[in-house]
């Protein structure tokens, strides 16, 4: 599809996400009003959004390995502010407890959300990725809820662990610790399901198409829908996590950041909201 003048078309427009749409559709009224002179100075961001929709229209049918060469060009562009998100994301995980949640509430869903916003636009600065503290407290909240089940599981064991140790009987409660154990396996086991078919959830939040709920819904159909792909998505993703620990770990400064905006593209092709 070629590039149509300065402005893009209304119906190119409506292929953005909502968030996105209400902000260009008044540039694209300003693009139409607005002298020659004048509309240069909208021109780049215009000229952006035209040439990402056009580049993702084809990307809907493309394999692995060009999903993972598109983040590495787009990781290239945005690697000062992915990789400092990435090390103040790990770096404030160390600490315990309070580290914890903060790396947990705000740094996650915020590094989730500059992965998303450079496959979106193609660049991210630090105060976008912090942009929308409702949609990130609403990604922190996904999560609580996609771990909730396993987490009560494995709890359920813990206690029962613990009461096995207190009255000392652990003959006698062989029985209930070993239906704990069943209670762990089965924790990891839907922790693996809901972790792959959960993965898009956060992309369904931030592009506004879904609440919390809804987001928890569209993502296991989306990922119902094209569970091959995403499984191959997987596998890709472990194998470089692998390839980049061999280094020392420093490949994960690459990987990592990497992986976070390899999924939103996927996810933006899969879902084909562009």
């Amino acid at each position: 599809m070629p590039f149509t003048g300065i402005c893009p078309s209304p119906e190119r427009i409506s292929l953005l996400d909502t968030a996105e749409q209400a902000k260009t559709q008044t540039l694209f009224k300003e693009c139409q009003i607005r002298p020659k002179e004048a509309r240069a100075r909208i021109m780049g961001r215009l000229l952006h959004i035209e040439t990402f929709l056009y580049l993702c229209q084809g990307m809907k049918k493309v394999s692995i390995s060009q999903f993972w060469g598109r983040a590495w060009e787009l990781f290239k562009v945005n690697w000062l502010p992915l990789v400092v998100l990435f090390l103040l994301y790990i770096g404030v995980s160390f600490i315990p407890f309070v580290g914890n949640l903060i790396a947990i509430i705000i740094f996650l869903p915020a590094f989730i959300r500059a992965g998303y916003l450079v496959a979106r636009q193609g660049q991210v600065s630090f105060d976008e990725a912090f942009g929308d503290f409702g949609a990130l407290i609403k990604v922190f909240v996904y999560y609580l809820l996609i771990g909730l089940l396993p987490g009560v599981l494995v709890g359920v064991w813990i206690v029962t662990f613990a009461a096995g140790e207190v009255v000392g009987a652990y003959r006698e409660s062989s029985g209930i610790l070993g239906a704990g154990s069943i209670l762990v396996v089965a924790g990891f086991i839907v922790a693996v399901i809901l972790g792959i078919f959960g993965w898009a959830g956060p992309y369904f939040i931030f592009s506004g198409k879904a609440d919390i709920f809804g987001a928890i819904r569209q993502s296991f159909s989306l990922t119902s829908r094209h569970f091959g792909t995403v499984l191959l998505g997987i596998l890709s993703t472990l194998g470089l996590v692998i390839l980049g620990t061999i280094p020392c770990g420093l490949g994960l400064l690459v990987v990592g950041p990497m992986a976070y905006v390899f999924w939103p593209l996927m996810y933006l092709s899969l879902a084909e909201e562009v």
